[in-house]
């Protein structure tokens, strides 16, 4: 590149030349150069010529014409001086031709020569043009520094970003070249789905007033950590069941909790995707959900977080409950023995002397129990009410009617506020080492002879099976049956251990028992829990599957049926008409006539268009097909 520079040509070896220096007066805010070239002759030796008017000078394809002086000697001769304006390139750069032609038009040492001529081509100095701009990577609301590179220190500068569908001006006409800016917080409302945008900033460049051209580059916005979803609160409602709501309180195994998420809310512009609560063994992706029965007393702590569209999650929330231990209440030992009306033990006695000791969960003070008595001969179908007892405390009752004569059964009934639970013992008969019946049809060992063809004894007596006493061969007899880790399963609240022993608590409150598989995640463990009453399905657990929608074919009107004329001259002569069609002045149309109207049509029309979305996206029921039973698992 250069802004100026000399060409040249000659004739006569040189003797004759002509020479052309030339210079560049560059234009920035008209991008345009003025080529200024002044022609010489140059000449060594004699030349006598007049005024020349037709010589030429040709600047980047443009010809003038110069008049040059009279020559009448050696030297160098200034023939003529001429300019040019030279539009550049967008990017300031520009190359141009430049030739001459002097007409010497002189015959020197017998030779005629009409002209001198020369040529060039040069690139030019370019012209500055739009500064060049970048910038790095930022977050949102902190600084990023923009740097701007000028060709001209003239030059100002006006900087907009584009982010989404936003725009604003960073700075205008500024002479820096270096400039602070942070993005806005704002713009995360333009990115509601990502973390990260791509912005767009544009600097224009100026020198004075004039706009020179515009450049860009893009930068990496990020969406800082803190903007994220949140939560106002989780909150937590009883659900009473069978729980009086007077007590207001949450009782294990028989109250259940409603959690709710409050105030969810995304962050600049972005929408809530997902629901989370976990807490008390349950799981739910809804906002709101019930649990089922409360199986672990104490504090109970329940957690939710939702995420949003951008795939951030809030921070947790959590409420805690506190849940008042619960179990059915239970028979510690019971005491049953004829006496006399005083209280008295005795085995002649007409009454019974009964001493229960049982236990409850008192659920703070806000639970009771009661215990009733009822009695019967065994062989009668009716019982009779005899009063109540309290745990640890003697009652007498029979009225002087438990006869010697016959065995009674005693029925002792705990009930609290939600289950009850009975055992039964009996009054034998008057005691003696062994009695016949009368008739010589039943035998008795220890007690009176009640029934015919029966072989009875007391149960105050014992009776030896294989070297064990009956009742521990009974029991060990049952603990091969129902061994520790048994589960026994009934429709009566009546702890088992009544039955077979050992130590038996209630299990399984709520639950539907699987049977364990190890290979499946959710199954591979005993006594491992999950699953949940309630479920609200996400897009990815609905079955695949497709809307119809029905719209009826139509047809649009047929107005578009018409007719054209085209002029026309009739040939003469008999028979059939003949037609043409001439050009304009060629023959003049006598008449008209109409094309066929057969444009006369129909368009099929089919509607389509969008579903109207239905559906509340509420939790449903999770729940198989049930029956309600009383579980007990045995642990010792």
């Amino acid at each position: 590149m250069a802004s100026s520079g000399s060409f040249s040509g000659s004739i006569r070896d040189g003797h004759y030349a002509v020479r052309v220096d030339w210079t560049q007066t560059k234009n920035v805010s008209e991008n345009t150069s003025t080529i200024t070239c002044r022609i010489y002759l140059v000449n060594d030796w004699s030349l006598s010529i007049n005024s020349r008017n037709n010589n030429t000078m040709t600047i980047d394809g443009k010809a003038q014409n110069f008049t040059s002086p009279s020559i009448g000697s050696t030297g160098t001769h200034l023939l003529g001086t001429v300019s040019q304006k030279v539009m550049h390139g967008s990017d300031g750069g520009k190359a141009i031709s430049m030739s001459v032609v002097f007409k010497i038009q002189a015959t020197l040492s017998g030779t005629f020569y009409d002209s001198i001529t020369a040529n060039t081509t040069v690139t030019l100095d370019s012209i500055p043009r739009a500064s060049s701009v970048t910038a790095s990577n930022a977050e949102l609301g902190k600084a990023s520094v923009i740097q701007i590179s000028r060709a001209s220190s003239a030059f100002t500068h006006t900087l907009v970003y584009a982010f989404g569908g936003a725009t604003g001006t960073i700075v205008s006409k500024t002479a820096s070249t270096s400039v602070t800016w942070n993005p806005p917080i704002s713009l995360a409302n333009q990115i509601p789905k990502a973390v990260t945008g791509t912005c767009t900033i544009t600097c224009t460049t100026y020198n004075g007033s004039t706009n020179i051209g515009s450049k860009t580059c893009t930068l990496t916005l990020s969406v800082p950590a803190f903007i994220k979803p949140s939560i106002t609160n989780l909150t937590a409602a009883r659900v009473d069941g069978e729980v009086p709501s007077a007590w207001g309180i949450y009782v294990q195994t028989k109250s259940k909790a409603t959690l709710k998420i409050n105030g969810a809310a995304g962050s600049y512009g972005s929408s809530i995707t997902a629901y989370s609560i976990t807490g008390g063994g349950y799981t739910s992706t809804a906002s709101s959900f019930t649990t089922g029965f409360l199986n672990t007393e104490g504090t109970i702590t329940f957690s939710a977080v939702v995420t949003d569209s951008r795939g951030r999650t809030s921070d947790e929330k959590t409420v805690s409950i506190t849940v008042v231990p619960y179990s059915p209440p239970s028979f510690i030992n019971s005491t049953s023995q004829r006496c006399l009306s005083n209280g008295a033990v005795n085995e002649d006695g007409a009454y019974v002397r009964s001493v229960i000791n049982f236990k409850f969960a008192s659920c703070g003070g806000k639970n009771t129990a009661s215990g009733t008595i009822h009695y019967k001969r065994t062989t009668a179908e009716s019982w009779i009410a005899a009063g109540a007892f309290v745990s640890g405390a003697a009652v007498v009752f029979g009225g002087g009617n438990i006869s010697t004569e016959y065995s009674f059964d005693v029925r002792y009934t705990l009930k609290d506020t939600f289950s009850s639970v009975s055992i039964q013992e009996i009054i034998s008969t008057a005691a003696v080492v062994m009695d016949f019946k009368r008739g010589g049809k039943g035998v008795a060992v220890g007690k009176v002879a009640e029934d015919e063809n029966v072989f009875e004894v007391s149960e105050d007596w014992d009776v030896r099976v294989y070297g064990k006493l009956l009742k521990d061969y009974i029991q060990q007899f049952a603990k091969t049956i129902y061994p520790v880790g048994s589960i026994y399963m009934s429709v009566v609240n009546t702890n088992p251990s009544q039955f077979f022993g050992g130590t038996w608590v209630a299990w399984g409150a709520g639950r539907v028992p699987v049977g364990i598989n190890t290979g499946d995640g959710n199954f591979n463990t005993v006594e491992k829990t999950g699953g949940s009453s309630v479920v609200t399905l996400t897009a990815n657990q609905m079955p695949s599957h497709t809307h119809t929608f029905t719209g009826n074919a139509t047809t649009t009107g047929s107005a578009g049926g018409h007719t054209h004329n085209i002029g026309r001259d009739t040939d003469g002569g008999a028979g059939s008409s003949r037609y043409t069609v001439h050009g304009s002045g060629v023959s003049g149309a006598d008449a008209t006539a109409p094309t066929s109207n057969a444009g006369s049509h129909t368009h099929s029309l089919t509607p389509k268009g969008t579903i109207a979305k239905a559906g509340g996206g509420a939790s449903h029921s999770n729940l198989q097909p049930y029956i309600v039973c009383y579980m007990w698992k045995r642990t010792a």
